[in-house]
């Protein structure tokens, strides 16, 4: 070990010296990229690991899986695989690693026979016990997507106990507060071998993508959670890893390309970060066209809209709701004001509206974004606004949108929302007429939802012509259409970051009593 450290110490040397480009670190049949000015220092916390720093993170790695340390990029061609986003590599050998306990009563997490170990089980008894094993925060605002794995044995299950692993991008700092999303699925109870005792060598593998809504959020959190009451399973696990794949290839800073979504947005440096969401429609681009992103520090994205500066139009909005910003915590802004990210001279003033007999409508509305006072405040930037017929607004539209909220917007329905709500401006014989400043008086206005619960996919969309006549119809059945249909009158590709066989499938058609309408 001390030659290893010895010979790691003369190639970071010769790595700073040479002003080598990246660190390779080859192990198996994959490598970990390093850019060389990033690494903060390799250490060697115990005789077994290795652990790199890297941008205030930390990568450990088991000694004995490392082959070869290099700052020659390996030969994919002889079968290496790159995984340049390997965020969490625990061994749990001997130690938490980057991990943290919390225990809320009883046993707590702990280290025996080289992995983490969680039961109430202990001195010939059974504690009542509750403990989370706890991430340090991940930054996944490169990600197309992650998933995290890992090798486990559940022994003595019994129904009166709970293990699970749970996810947030609102980690509170304690656990019991914090509001988690629960990415168990289904774990395997242990075998038995052939005396007919638990099989402790045989460990099983969990795997699971991490779900799409936490892709872009620079602090998400994962823990290992278990809980029992008067009888305890015994729960070890080892070698964790969570491995995120890059909107682009940080060495070429070109855009991955992936084979099974061909007409998804590519997201390289110099683009929008965010256009790879699923809530995205394809965007139309080009040097007129801005692409604008609002977010806040404590709930995330409060939604994308594209902007036609040539129009001084929105094309569309498109957003997410979810347990994690559905939450109302404020009330109505009502400060209408110009978008700070649009140019002033292309984006639209109250001025427009002035006098001109139309209400200013939102898009995304502010009663979907009650969670903070901030993300309040920037639904009423004028770019997230087009010229309504009051009678619209406040009538046929605002009650498709407490359809979307009230309804849809469950457990029942989804984990995730994605929705687009936009109204129509790039055919001439889709705009209604324009206001005396020359805004854009669409003739249509649609919704396009796609809803996520346990993996499965749903769409739909909600087409309505614009007119100042009340509509009191709350048949809603009767403006669904599918999304194939809703892109056939509008030219726009929406939902284009789903893989094409989900995107093809759910695109096609709608159930209506599937959506309760």
């Amino acid at each position: 070990m001390k030659s290893y450290r010895y010979l790691l110490l003369v190639l970071l040397v010769i790595v700073i010296g040479i002003g080598a480009h990246n660190l390779y670190i080859s192990k198996g049949n994959s490598f970990h990229t390093y850019r060389t000015e990033d690494v903060e220092k390799i250490s060697f916390p115990h005789p077994d690991s290795m652990l790199v720093t890297y941008q205030g993170d930390k990568h450990a790695y088991a000694r004995n899986e490392v082959d070869s340390i290099s700052t020659q990029r390996p030969n994919i061609e002889a079968g290496l695989l790159p995984t340049n986003n390997i965020y969490a590599n625990e061994t749990f050998y001997s130690d938490f690693g980057t991990f943290t306990c919390s225990t809320v009563q009883g046993q707590p997490w702990t280290i025996e026979f080289h992995t983490a170990k969680a039961t109430g089980y202990a001195n010939s008894k059974t504690t009542p016990s509750e403990s989370y094993l706890i991430s340090p925060a991940y930054d996944m605002s490169h990600a197309l997507q992650a998933t995290l794995s890992f090798k486990y044995i559940l022994a003595y299950a019994r129904t009166n106990t709970q293990n699970k692993v749970l996810i947030t991008d609102q980690y509170t700092g304690n656990p019991s507060t914090t509001k988690w999303t629960d990415i168990t699925g289904q774990l395997t109870s242990a075998g038995y071998n052939a005396q007919g005792k638990i099989d402790w060598y045989t460990f099983a593998n969990y795997e699971q993508k991490i779900p799409s809504r936490f892709m872009g959020e620079s602090n998400v959190v994962i823990a290992l959670y278990y809980a029992c009451t008067t009888s305890s399973t015994t729960w070890e696990v080892k070698n964790l890893q969570l491995v995120l794949n890059s909107k682009w290839d940080e060495e070429t800073e070109k855009p991955n390309v992936d084979p099974n979504n061909t007409n998804r947005n590519l997201v390289g440096p110099t683009t929008n970060q965010e256009m790879w969401r699923l809530e995205f429609p394809k965007v139309k681009g080009g040097d007129m066209n801005l692409v604008v992103t609002h977010s806040t520090a404590d709930y995330g994205i409060t939604y994308s809209l594209e902007w036609d500066c040539t129009k001084r139009a929105n094309r569309w909005t498109c957003y997410q709701l979810h347990e994690g910003n559905s939450m109302k915590n404020t009330s109505r802004n009502d400060a209408f004001t110009e978008d700070p990210d649009i140019p002033y001279n292309y984006c639209s003033h109250n001025s427009d509206y002035s006098g001109s007999g139309f209400s200013r409508g939102h898009l995304c509305p502010s009663a979907d974004r009650l969670c903070s006072v901030e993300q309040n405040k920037q639904t009423f930037y004028l770019s997230n606004m087009h010229p309504q017929y009051s009678k619209h607004n406040e009538g046929l539209w605002a009650n498709l949108e407490n359809l979307v909220r009230n309804r849809w917007n469950q457990t029942t329905y989804r984990d995730t929302l994605y929705i687009v709500k936009a109204a129509t401006i790039d055919n001439e014989n889709q705009i209604g007429s324009y206001t005396t400043s020359g805004l854009i008086v669409p003739k249509y206005f649609y919704m396009a939802i796609l809803a996520v619960k346990n993996g499965q996919y749903k769409a739909i969309a909600l087409w309505t012509e614009h007119t100042n006549v009340a509509d009191t119809n709350k048949h809603y059945a009767d403006y669904a259409i599918t999304i194939d249909e809703l892109e056939q009158r509008t030219g726009i590709d929406f939902f284009c970051n789903l893989p094409d066989n989900i995107e093809a499938q759910v695109e096609s058609t709608f159930d209506t009593s599937a959506w309760g309408l």
